[in-house]
């Protein structure tokens, strides 16, 4: 069995042979010519030009039309991959809770569609991020969730899922709260903004509890087992 670390990639968009993309494991750099943001939660979207070099700017999304890659770095949250079919752009959108509900998946949307791409010309891949088997909130958190008007259809449960592919063991309960499922949020979101279905694809991995060690930085707080970034970029060849 080989020890190479696992280099994730979307079977959508490995189909589209105009870009190159990787969803990277815990604690492996992205490619030196990588452009990012500062990232706080936030909604913004800049250009690749715009981050580079990394973290100048304040963002949370970076999108382009060129070879430069478009990275962001996450540790549980939503590492989200779009490419534009008919323009040929490409965004990077790192969409945490707290950004995802502030609209960063929908600023960057935006953003591209303002630069010619259409709906149903976008394909996007929602990479390794934590899920509900893993991710306890409480009922104050959930009950902001439920009163953000970008917030159609939220998937969460009172039980604890259990994940069938973990490899170590998942998240305790320590709230008696709700479980909720970030990746079907970003899914959600996108769906509102008529992106085709079949043109989005959640990678079925948890950081918390069935991607490589040291990938969650929830876990680290409860386990002390320390984390590193996971970066994720898309490219035009």
């Amino acid at each position: 069995m080989s020890d190479a670390p696992l280099i994730r990639t979307s079977r959508l968009l490995s189909s589209l042979n105009w870009l190159e993309h990787a969803f990277l494991p815990a604690g492996m750099a992205p490619p030196a010519e990588s452009a990012f943001g500062h990232q706080r939660h936030t909604a913004t979207v800049i250009t690749a030009e715009e981050a580079f070099p990394p973290k100048v700017r304040e963002a949370d999304g970076v999108l382009t039309n060129g070879s430069r890659p478009a990275a962001i770095y996450t540790a549980d949250c939503l590492p989200v991959l779009i490419a534009d079919t008919r323009q040929y752009q490409v965004a990077a959108v790192h969409a945490g809770l707290k950004g995802a509900l502030a609209g960063v998946l929908m600023q960057a949307v935006t953003r591209l569609i303002s630069g010619g791409a259409t709906p149903d010309s976008l394909f996007v891949a929602i990479g390794p991020a934590i899920a509900s088997c893993c991710y306890e909130l409480g009922n104050e958190v959930m009950d902001n969730i439920r009163a953000n008007p970008l917030v159609t259809a939220p998937r969460y449960f009172s039980q604890q899922p259990r994940n069938e592919r973990a490899i170590r063991p998942q998240a305790r309960a320590t709230q008696h709260g709700i479980w909720f499922d970030l990746p079907a949020l970003g899914r959600q979101m996108l769906l509102d903004m008529q992106i085709p279905a079949a043109q989005i694809e959640v990678l079925p991995v948890c950081t918390y509890c069935s991607a490589e060690p040291r990938s969650s930085y929830r876990r680290n707080t409860h386990t002390n087992e320390g984390y590193d970034l996971r970066y994720a970029w898309i490219r035009r060849r």
